[in-house]
């Protein structure tokens, strides 16, 4: 059987990195399995009138920006590649795109000193505090709520085979870990896939139980090395014999 991916993030989230999936090359069953939901909560034209410069850390703040106002004058300094497309293509022409880390954003910010005052839009949870760490404003414009694991997801737990299931932030391979824990562990061969050294320590410091086959860490915090990742991963785990 080839292995199943697994995915836990946003509905909307696990569906474009499926379709990502199998663009580069995926050849298994994907499932999804939201344990989170993302609720906008887009500012008031006031609390973003004397902003300077925004920063964005996800597409929710980017999306939750567009239905705030109609400006579209700010510097918009974007974690990576994927937030700096949804700022694009919400009309925003000032972007700058950082390396793809909050880590790589937060050099770049202190190097360029962008026009103050600066302000973090951003969700409940965040893996860095910006804003702290520049001595700026920060504003929650979307809430990341957990998600219990559905009945069917224990269920294709338990059933076994090979299961790879990525995690994208260190809160999303927490609420992985605590999904799991309550399961059988010796059904299923499970290997964890991160998109940073800190997802993944979220991931084995939480173990709870959680026995990992594999822990696979992607080259770079993106989307493509997530991608490049899993296709190395499948070649490991399901190699691909030539017809003889």
């Amino acid at each position: 059987m080839p292995p199943c991916l697994f995915l836990t993030r946003p509905a909307r989230e696990s569906a474009a990195f499926a379709d990502a999936a199998r663009a580069a090359g995926w050849r298994g069953a994907v499932f999804c399995a939201p344990l989170m939901r993302i609720d906008l909560e887009p500012p008031s034209e006031d609390a973003l009138a004397r902003a300077g410069t925004l920063i964005v850390t996800s597409q929710h703040a980017v999306a939750a920006l567009a239905q705030a106002t109609a400006r579209r004058d700010w510097p918009v300094w974007c974690v990576g590649p994927r937030t700096a497309q949804a700022a694009r293509a919400a009309g925003f022409a000032h972007v700058h795109q950082a390396g793809g880390d909050a880590r790589a954003l937060l050099a770049e910010l202190r190097a360029a000193r962008p026009p103050a005052p600066l302000l973090h839009l951003r969700g409940a949870h965040v893996a860095c505090d910006l804003a702290a760490a520049l001595q700026a404003q920060a504003l929650v414009v979307y809430r990341q709520e957990a998600l219990t694991l559905p009945r069917e997801a224990a269920e294709r737990v338990a059933a076994g085979g090979v299961l790879v299931l990525p995690v994208f932030s260190p809160r999303s391979a927490r609420l992985l870990v605590a999904a799991l824990a309550p399961l059988r562990h010796d059904a299923a061969h499970k290997e964890l896939l991160a998109i940073s050294p800190a997802a993944r320590d979220a991931a084995l410091a939480a173990s709870n139980g959680v026995d990992w086959a594999g822990v696979t860490v992607a080259a770079r915090p993106d989307a493509q090395s997530m991608c490049a990742a899993l296709m190395r991963l499948q070649a490991r785990l399901e190699p691909y014999e030539k017809p003889r």
